[in-house]
């Protein structure tokens, strides 16, 4: 008799990835190529320069992209993250940046004290239930004239993991821009061939 999968919360999924030794940090080229289509050229394109720039991710995750992110040069990283067991492995592996400031927390109710030139986050909104709440507190977080790259994807209601599925929360490409503009943001949008996208 096979087992339905059980609900998980989005933290006890990302704490049992480390559990499991899942680190993307050290990801398969393979797997690089893949997840190039979420941050590949095209999301690099969208972020611009980060040199000498203060730069915020919104789920940094075990530092996959923070990694290449700081190789480019921006003055200061700080990545949010609402996984402490995830946090613990990007401390580690981002150790030889003096730049780089680590924070447990959930976008939705985090207030930033720090402003930011630069502020991105790949695949993470699927996760958050209040997009607009979490989008507001981004922004808010911005200089005057900063940019937000926003990569997304519609992966459907849930995420499927072996014995473990993920509530998601997912919403259509308009509704971001909607929110945004209602913030005050400038948009464009960057599409590639597989309909992911790419919002700045």
């Amino acid at each position: 008799m096979t087992r339905e999968p059980r609900f998980v919360s989005v933290v006890e999924h990302y704490d049992l990835l480390i559990d499991e030794g899942n680190d993307p940090f050290w990801d398969h080229p393979l797997m690089q190529a893949y997840m190039s289509r979420w941050d590949g050229p095209l999301f690099f394109e969208a972020l611009g320069s980060t040199e000498g720039n203060d730069v915020l991710e919104i789920g940094v995750g075990t530092g996959r992209l923070a990694r290449r992110v700081l190789d480019m040069g921006c003055r200061t990283f700080t990545g949010l993250d609402i996984s402490a067991k995830t946090l613990e492995r990007a401390r580690e592996n981002l150790a030889a940046y003096p730049n780089v400031r680590l924070v447990l927390g959930d976008v939705e109710e985090f207030r930033f004290c720090e402003r930011f030139d630069v502020a991105y986050s790949v695949l993470t909104f699927m996760h958050i239930e209040r997009k607009r709440a979490a989008l507001a507190n981004i922004v808010e977080a911005l200089y005057p004239h900063g940019i937000l790259v926003l990569s997304l994807s519609n992966e459907g209601e849930c995420l499927d993991f072996g014995s473990r599925r993920v509530r998601l929360y997912t919403a259509p490409v308009e509704d971001y821009i909607a929110w945004l503009t209602e913030l005050g943001c400038r948009l464009f949008e960057i599409r590639n061939q597989s309909g992911n996208s790419s919002a700045s």
